[in-house]
């Protein structure tokens, strides 16, 4: 069984993406926010993947990427985003690309695509 973290401040596609990877035999744990994540890290949490949307309070995806990989460098991690008025998707995913993200899916996506990225990100 792998250990998954999401990050993601919408609770309806938090627990969309809790119910889809749980059925599919992960164990899951969440944060609402990417400093909540770093901190879960920070005080010694392992996880085989992370997911994280890009736009978010406190702390956005970008930034935790940046904290996470600093912490752990071979960290897996996929980024998800809708995008928001100050950024289009494609930018931020792009730039999380850049920084390392195994995979950057762009809301909305089909579970079989999330399924898909995550499988990849364990292998």
């Amino acid at each position: 069984m792998s250990r998954i973290l999401i990050v993601e401040d919408t609770p309806l596609m938090r627990d969309s993406l809790v119910d889809v990877l749980t059925a599919s035999g992960h164990e899951v744990t969440t944060a609402d926010n990417g400093l909540n994540a770093v901190e879960m890290i920070a005080d010694g949490a392992e996880f085989d993947a992370i997911i994280t949307d890009i736009i978010m309070p406190e702390m956005d995806g970008i930034q935790a990427i940046m904290e996470i990989q600093s912490m752990q460098p071979h960290a897996r991690i996929i980024a998800i985003s809708g995008g928001s008025a100050r950024m289009e998707k494609a930018q931020g995913l792009e730039t999380a690309r850049r920084l390392g993200a195994v995979a950057v899916l762009e809301k909305p996506f089909e579970v079989d695509t999330l399924l898909t990225a995550v499988d990849a990100a364990l292998a």
